[in-house]
């Protein structure tokens, strides 16, 4: 496998793009959106969670709480729940 997939296949860049894309959702919401821009406070939660999955992964990497899957769907959710509170 080239260098290029493994890289793809990493699950530290599965949680960045996801945080990513999640960080963009939110500015745009935030800008275009929503009445108000949203809190620098309540925007810094996907790359909390993300935080968060560095330090399971290194701490506990055979556990089940280190799935990738598990917290790209909670950073995707803690994007929904941030911007259903701010309508």
């Amino acid at each position: 496998m080239s260098k290029l997939k493994q890289l793809l296949h990493s699950p530290r860049i599965h949680v960045a793009l996801a945080t990513g894309l999640s960080i963009v959702v939110l500015a745009y919401v935030s800008k275009r959106i929503l009445p108000e821009p949203i809190r620098v406070a309540y925007l810094a939660i996907p790359p909390l969670l993300m935080t968060f999955h560095e330090y399971v992964l290194n701490r506990y990497p055979e556990t089940r709480m280190a799935k990738t899957a598990y917290w790209v769907m909670a950073i995707f959710a803690a994007t929904v729940v941030v911007i259903l509170v701010h309508v």
